[in-house]
């Protein structure tokens, strides 16, 4: 999504929106196993890959989020900061 490249599988982490009902927007989950329900966006899990995504505002076109909803996306810019 951010570098807009095209990869296998493996080399993608797969995000999926989640929304816990106590904050207004949605929270952005890694979701390392592929196996968590709903639509799911695959961005590569390089750091610069990831800040491209967000600046584009990519996830929210990628997993049909209502228009001007907000995502949060701390949970997978951790997970690929720790990766890096």
């Amino acid at each position: 999504m951010g570098c807009r490249r095209r990869d296998e599988q493996t080399a993608l982490l797969r995000v999926v929106a989640v929304r816990d009902g106590t904050t207004p927007g949605w929270t952005l989950v890694p979701d390392e196993r592929r196996r968590a329900p709903g639509r799911g966006a695959y961005v590569h899990r390089d750091p610069e890959c990831l800040r491209t995504a967000i600046a584009r505002r990519a996830f929210g076109r990628a997993l049909r989020l209502p228009a001007g909803s907000g995502t949060d996306p701390a949970d997978v810019q951790e997970l690929v900061g720790q990766q890096a």
